[in-house]
């Protein structure tokens, strides 16, 4: 189900009349399960796909995880709540669209084989209900940022991913668990900037492909604005927002769990 390269537009039943689409980015689930605030998140996570229930696609457009690294014959252990909710979402009818992010950029074969989900490249172009949306993660979408962009591609090298098989599991989630830690302090210090940055970009550069609809996660602050060139969103987080995007009747609409009739906006 892995897909790689530049995609054709996705269509299939999203486009049926009622076909509800939901996309969500930057959960952010680590591995330390037992931690307050972290099975309070995904207490929350587990009840909105229980809410889902039966829609037409959910799509999880990266950093669902904090850290996700497969070897050949160990997968992490410390999801399985969110991986069984998931998988009844699945299970109900939902198509389970899964993109990497820059936390979570090791996926391997076992997502697709054992639940069914499927893997998307990192930049997507969708045909859904009459609209054309490019989504992405977003960690590439700032011009510049040179050295990050050079790191991205050392860390996602083989030779990288070889030598990572070599540590004990224990020790590359404890390794990556301290560079997560410091990575989320220096990007929500600089959240409000970064999102500043992004949308000071000329709209042009993410209307270029024909879409009227760009869609991105990442920087962890929700937006919806909406230009002469299309729909532009920030799906935002769910560790400080706890922020989802739903399309439905050619409409898209940006909630917030937990807080019944709060909308960002709504682009009709």
């Amino acid at each position: 189900h892995r897909a790689t390269g530049a995609t054709r537009p996705q269509t299939n039943g999203a486009d049926r009349v009622g076909a509800t689409v939901y996309f969500v980015s930057d959960t952010h689930f680590t591995y330390h399960s037992d931690a307050g605030d972290e099975r309070e998140k995904r207490a929350a996570f587990l009840d909105f796909l229980e809410g889902v229930r039966g829609a037409d696609r959910l799509y999880l457009a990266g950093d669902i995880f904090d850290f996700w690294f497969e070897y050949r014959h160990v997968v992490p252990a410390h999801y399985t709540d969110i991986l069984g909710g998931l998988a009844r979402l699945r299970e109900s009818g939902t198509r389970i669209m899964v993109m990497e992010g820059n936390h979570d950029g090791w996926f391997g074969p076992y997502l697709s084989d054992a639940y069914g989900f499927e893997i998307l490249p990192a930049v997507v172009e969708l045909e859904l209900q009459g609209r054309r949306i490019v989504l992405t993660h977003g960690d590439t979408v700032l011009p510049g940022d040179i050295g990050y962009k050079i790191l991205r591609a050392v860390i996602r090298s083989r030779p990288a991913v070889s030598i990572a098989r070599l540590l004990h599991p224990d020790l590359l989630f404890w390794l990556a668990g301290r560079f997560s830690r410091a990575s989320k302090n220096f990007t929500h210090a600089k959240t409000e900037r970064h999102a500043r940055r992004v949308r000071g970009i000329a709209p042009a550069r993410f209307f270029d492909r024909g879409n009227d609809v760009f869609v991105m996660g990442h920087v962890h602050l929700p937006c919806m604005d909406i230009h002469e060139e299309g729909l532009f969103v920030m799906l935002g987080d769910w560790e400080t927002h706890r922020s989802w995007l739903r399309l439905e009747d050619e409409r898209f609409s940006l909630h917030f769990y937990g807080r019944p009739g709060k909308m960002l906006r709504e682009n009709r």
